[in-house]
């Protein structure tokens, strides 16, 4: 059985009707039980508060897997990790946040071991799958010396409130980085390089769990950069579930002794996607299929693997070397 807290939320939502779709037992669990109760108006549903580390633990029993859908996970996050590992069940979470996920590795590394469980932040449309085909390059270019990663939307940005809400909780994360050495980078089916801007996106955390290399560094698109400044004001005026947004490309080029090496991942559907990875990589916990501690992507699953079971789901992927 999975758990899925925060199931009333725009993305918990989707999670849930995913995990449905493929026929697994799903409990929705969450802060509010009529919110609850509307996702689920028949069956099994969970209440519990973050401020209440016996409800959480009453809450998760008897399931595999936590799925954490409750953000900004910087204020949330850690309450809902200190539950599952508590209660011996294995642990996902969507989110983007560095700070979080990097505070994850710090604290929770150990005592997740000891419980023989699987912790995994960061399974979305990002990072998660950025961390995937970054393994792959660098295993082509060892060893390595320098890595950039790139995330791309063609098309509207479409954010949720609850997005929009984590993003201006992180704010300062973002941008606290150093500047860039790629002031500008060519994307995949483009003639003219692309400026680009240094910020702290969430496979910084991750990355280097796996990787050795002497240089890694995140940008985003510099006109996206300017897209991504919000006011209080403007995140409430948001809807909570927004329209489908545009394709994203996902970038990781990866220098070394082996050569150039660019990995890139297309998809479409933000949300949508973070869903399925999500389910994916749950139910794959589910089954035994990590080893216990707090993991990055490509330590957890078979990079290779996990990026072609996506493809049902509209992601493709592909890893080649650069002339």
């Amino acid at each position: 059985m999975i758990v899925v807290y925060g199931a009333s939320g725009f993305t918990g939502r989707l999670v849930v009707a995913e995990l449905n779709r493929r026929g697994v037992d799903v409990v929705p669990a969450g802060r509010d039980a009529d919110r609850l109760r509307a996702v689920a108006p028949e069956g099994e549903i969970r209440a519990a508060g973050l401020d209440d580390p016996a409800a959480l633990a009453t809450a998760f029993r008897d399931c595999r897997v936590v799925i954490n859908c409750v953000a900004p996970f910087v204020e949330c996050g850690a309450a809902v990790v200190r539950a599952a590992i508590g209660a011996g069940c294995h642990y996902v979470d969507i989110s983007g946040e560095r700070r979080h996920i990097a505070r994850t590795f710090e604290e929770f590394a150990a005592p997740a071991e000891r419980a023989g469980v699987s912790v995994l932040p960061m399974v979305n449309d990002g990072g998660f799958l950025v961390d995937l085909v970054t393994a792959v390059a660098a295993a082509r270019a060892e060893p390595v010396d320098d890595i950039v990663v790139a995330h791309r939307v063609s098309g509207p940005l479409a954010m949720s409130r609850g997005s929009a809400r984590t993003l201006l909780a992180n704010q300062a994360d973002l941008v606290a980085v150093p500047a860039a050495r790629h002031s500008a980078l060519v994307f995949p089916d483009d003639r003219e390089p692309t400026p680009v801007v240094a910020v702290g996106l969430p496979e910084l955390a991750t990355i280097p769990h796996h990787i050795r290399t002497g240089h890694l560094e995140s940008v985003l698109p510099a006109d996206m950069v300017a897209g991504l400044a919000l006011t209080p004001e403007l995140v409430e005026s948001l809807p909570e579930a927004p329209a489908p947004g545009g394709r994203f490309t996902l970038l990781a080029e990866v220098s070394g002794a082996g050569g150039r090496v660019r990995g890139v991942v297309h998809g479409r559907n933000t949300y949508g996607t973070t869903a399925a990875v999500a389910v994916e990589a749950a139910t794959r916990l589910a089954a035994g299929s990590a080893k216990p501690g707090v993991l990055a992507p490509a330590q957890a699953f078979d990079p290779t693997e996990l990026l072609d079971s996506l493809a049902p789901h509209g992601v493709r992927w592909t890893v080649q070397p650069l002339v």
